[in-house]
Order: C-alpha cells, then sequence, then structure tokens
C-alpha cells in the first residue's frame, strides 16, 4: 500500500485472515501499534520496545474479534511514544500527516489510526484512549471517534500506559461503521427513552465563543430536550485535570519504570521527563488525586442516571501546527485535558463528531452514563441528520 501520509509502520507484510462474512465485512483495519497481532513485532512507537520485541504468534483477542466479524486487516499504525502524548509525533519514526491540513499536527497517540482512515487506507480505525488519544486526534482529523465505558473492551496483548485509564477506541469516517462496531462488538441496547442533552455553561465559557454558540445551535435543532446547568459536578476543571494528571502520571511510571532504567537514552526528552514526573510523586500526593476521582465518579454516576447525556466541546482550542515550538504543544495538550479528562475520571463512554455545515468542521462531544455508548450513537444520527 502507497502511504504518502506517514499513517503505517513500515513491517513487511505477513498474512492476517479474517471471515469471509460477517457485519464488518467490506471494511479496512488500521490498528494501532500498541496491539499484538501474529506476524508482527509491537513497538509502542519506540524504538528500543520494537528490538526487544520480537514477531508475536497471536492476536490480541479485540483485534481478533474485529477480524471474526470480516475486518480486513490493512496494516499497523504509528502512535506517540508508549502512547504518552497528544501531538502526533515520534522522534523514532516521524509524524504522520494530517491529510485535512498538513501543516497542522495529526493529534495523538492514535496518530496513525486516525490519519489512515482521513487519508482513505482505512475505514476502520483502532487505536487508544487514555487521556484523549482517540477523541483529540478525531476531532483534527474531522472523524467520528469513540471512547468506549472503561472495561467493557477487551485489552489483553494491549501494551499499557495507565491501566485504571486505558480503553481501546474506535474512529470512523461516519457513524454507520461505528454503529456496526458497536454492534459487533455486543455493546448494550440504548433504552427507549429519549434522553435529554446537558450544556454545562462553564465548559463551554472555555472555548471560543463563536465555536460554542455554533454548538449549542446544533444541539437545539435537533429537536430534543436541551437545559443548560452552571456544571456537572462540584469541582473545577483546573482540579480534575490535576487530579488526573497526577494519577496518569504515577501509573505511567509504574508501566515504564523498566525500560526507563534500562535504556533512559532510547526515550525522547519530553517523554522521559513525564516519567519522571511521575516517578517523584509522592504517596499523599496520589491518593488526594484517587479521592477526588472517586467523588468526582459518583457525582456523575447520580448525574448520568437520569437519563441524560452531556454535550462537550471535544477540543479546548484548535490544533497547532506541526512546526510549533514545544511551548505551543505544551499549552494545547494542557488545556485539552481539562476536557478530555472527564471521561477517563468517571469511566464514562464519550462520542466526538463534527458539527454538520460548520465552515470549521469543530468536534463535538457527546458523554453519556457508563455502557450507554449506543445511546450516544442515536443521539448523534439526530444530531447530524441534515
Amino acid at each position: 500500500m502507497r502511504d504518502p501520509w506517514n499513517a503505517f509502520m513500515p513491517y513487511p507484510d505477513a498474512d492476517v485472515g479474517h471471515a469471509a462474512v460477517g457485519p464488518l465485512s467490506g471494511l479496512r483495519l488500521a490498528v494501532k501499534d500498541l496491539f499484538d497481532v501474529a506476524g508482527y513485532p509491537t513497538a509502542a512507537g519506540n524504538a528500543a520496545v520494537l528490538a526487544a520485541s520480537g514477531i508475536k504468534t497471536s492476536t490480541a483477542p479485540l483485534v481478533q474479534t474485529l477480524l471474526d466479524a470480516g475486518a480486513c486487516f490493512v496494516g499497523k499504525t504509528n502512535t506517540d511514544e508508549l502512547a504518552y502524548s497528544l501531538i502526533g509525533g515520534n522522534v523514532h519514526f516521524g509524524m504522520p500527516i494530517n491529510p485535512r491540513d498538513p501543516d497542522l499536527i495529526p493529534g495523538g497517540s492514535s496518530s496513525g489510526s486516525a490519519v489512515a482512515v482521513a487519508a482513505g487506507l482505512a475505514d476502520i480505525g483502532l487505536g487508544t484512549d487514555t487521556s484523549g488519544s482517540i477523541r483529540l486526534p478525531a476531532a483534527v482529523n474531522g472523524l467520528i471517534g469513540w471512547r468506549p465505558t472503561y472495561g467493557s473492551l477487551d485489552n489483553r496483548a494491549l501494551r499499557p500506559l495507565a491501566p485504571s485509564f486505558d480503553v481501546p477506541g474506535f474512529m470512523t469516517r461516519s457513524l454507520e461503521p461505528m454503529a456496526a462496531l458497536m454492534s459487533a462488538l455486543g455493546m448494550p441496547a440504548a433504552n427507549d427513552r429519549p434522553p435529554s442533552i446537558l450544556i454545562p455553561e462553564n465548559v463551554f465559557a472555555t472555548i471560543d465563543g463563536a465555536v460554542a454558540d455554533e454548538m449549542i445551535a446544533s444541539l437545539r435543532s435537533a429537536g430534543m430536550p436541551v437545559r443548560r446547568t452552571n456544571a456537572i459536578d462540584s469541582f473545577s476543571l483546573s482540579d480534575l485535570a490535576l487530579a488526573f494528571i497526577t494519577i496518569l502520571q504515577r501509573e505511567a511510571w509504574e508501566t515504564n519504570r523498566t525500560l526507563f532504567e534500562r535504556s533512559p537514552e532510547a526515550i525522547a526528552p519530553d517523554i522521559a521527563a513525564r516519567l519522571l514526573s511521575g516517578s517523584r510523586l509522592n504517596d499523599e500526593e496520589v491518593r488526594e488525586a484517587c479521592r477526588i476521582r472517586k467523588l468526582f465518579s459518583a457525582e456523575i454516576d447520580r448525574l448520568l442516571h437520569e437519563n441524560v447525556v452531556v454535550a462537550l466541546p471535544t477540543l479546548a482550542m484548535s490544533p497547532p501546527r506541526r512546526d510549533a515550538e514545544p511551548g505551543c504543544f505544551a499549552a494545547f495538550r494542557s488545556a485539552c485535558i481539562k476536557l478530555l479528562c472527564l471521561s477517563g475520571l468517571s469511566g464514562c463512554p464519550q462520542l466526538a463528531f463534527p458539527i454538520v455545515n460548520y465552515v470549521a468542521n469543530a468536534s463535538l462531544s457527546l458523554f453519556g452514563a457508563r455502557s450507554a455508548d449506543r445511546t450516544l450513537i442515536n443521539v448523534a444520527r439526530r444530531l447530524r441528520a441534515e
């Protein structure tokens, strides 16, 4: 396959079979290079991990489920190093090119899967989402992005980053293949009661006013019950982001400590610095972060139990150029995590999708109760109906 976008890892082709008939027949599957696929190594975006990998002899159960449903494997895709960024860069294997706007970052860490789908090289992009690594590149590349309910999909033979947040997820160009995926993966059916949409004003106040107005107008045009609220919980976005980052950094350090201690020079300086930050956290900081997560999760469960879907902007700001200074990348990452961390802290599903007919193709998200993944796709269908 010709790949001018650097979406795929440059591995020799190996035969990966799939069912001839199934609900995903005819759909091409690109797999983030964190999942094992028989006949291929798993590099996780790091040259030292690649050197130690060897060729895998079995396929991750989730990937096998997709193959058994008829999806056709077309390659393993590029990822930010150790899946520990939201930008899409990689000092070992290069940054994929955003097909929508080659001057902008592709977003990460599921950068290659997003670019493969956006470029028409795949129909399904399998990736992972810890702090936004499905939702953010989906938004940047104009795709549908689904972060499933935490723990609902099999994550065996998947290299972890922060296990209490890591979720396998998907990107597609439209809602129909995403709905087929949810069905093929056995996600619970949506209930018959139409949900109401909740708009948290404190969240929409953080983004550009014109974009916020367009999103809210889109929500109101669908003819569904819509109401506003000051906030969906008792915590500030900054406090939630700090709690999230604290837990993330501690778990990322624990996951990658052996690699860091054996081959520190094999890790890009910015990734190494974040790993070191996790090593320096004290137990009290982590306990406080876990306390906030528990309280926040309980508040969200109470709110969403009432058949409510929360509408959120997917991104806090426009993505930077691929040649921007590191400080711009850091500012973008920090701003976006304040919105993206809500799903991670609560374990609830989130679906991101572009607003129909909006000139900037801004991305809106729906955030729902645990196991309400298919409710989100139903609401998105109504919002995107022309």
